[in-house]
């Protein structure tokens, strides 16, 4: 259960779950982008000229009448060699998990869980040696045609989906702020131990992953759904 969520048990489940987001319609933030289309690629394929100059890629922002940047960073993700960092504004409309034999066989995973973002709450951060790499599952090309997948070219970690108007991103490449409660405590309860993390330290890469923290994942990274699980390949029994 995570530690500020309102939430509940639902029918032949005792996990806890996010609270129904079906109401929840959140507008689409202002970040800065004052270029043209609102929505950049919103008509798919590979028509849309300077594509790269746009949103979610290497975007200028608007700036206030103060002169203070309307992006306003919240989070960053990157691969994992570090090559490749982007900045999120806000925090993502959805969370869910996808079951379908594209997102197992892509990610070499039972499921993909990912975070839906408009497209206008994502910029690059750093792209050393221009690596990032595109692949249309429309084309099956290494190709910029949206829908498309976003990775880096030199460690091949994914980073996040384009589609016609939002971003989903994964999770598992975002730095989170640590959570010190897990860190070097006890079992209140039984009085084992938890795990430190302090064999996690990488010394090549700890400019991404601190050593001795883990990140602690928000409520609003929470899925609150599981889709295509008719395709399943395993049980989840989250009672979702």
């Amino acid at each position: 259960m995570h530690p500020e969520s309102q939430t509940k048990t639902r029918p032949y489940s005792c996990f806890h779950h996010h609270p129904d987001r079906s109401d929840d319609k959140k507008p689409i933030p202002n970040t800065g982008w004052r270029g043209s289309p609102p929505i950049p690629s919103s008509d798919g394929g590979d028509s849309e000229k300077d594509w790269m100059s746009k949103p979610p890629y290497n975007w200028v922002p608007a700036r206030s009448v103060s002169g203070e940047e309307l992006f306003k960073t919240k989070y960053e993700s990157s691969c994992w060699c570090g090559a490749v960092r982007f900045a999120f504004a806000g925090d993502p409309f959805d969370a869910k998990y996808c079951h379908c034999r594209q997102c197992q066989q892509l990610h070499g995973a039972p499921f993909q869980w990912a975070v839906i973002f408009p497209k206008t709450s994502v910029r690059i951060l750093q792209n050393t040696s221009d690596v990032l790499h595109f692949f249309s599952t429309t084309t099956k090309k290494a190709c910029h045609h949206v829908p498309c997948k976003v990775s880096c070219e030199i460690c091949r970690a994914p980073l996040f989906d384009e589609g016609k108007r939002t971003v989903l991103a994964y999770p598992s490449g975002f730095k989170f702020p640590p959570i010190e409660a897990r860190l070097n405590t006890t079992d209140a309860k039984d009085g084992e131990a938890v795990e430190t993390g302090e064999e996690l330290h990488d010394p090549q890469h700890e400019d991404i992953h601190p050593p001795g923290h883990y990140g602690g994942v928000p409520l609003e990274f929470q899925p609150g759904c599981h889709i295509f699980y008719g395709q399943r390949i395993m049980e989840v029994c989250d009672g979702m």
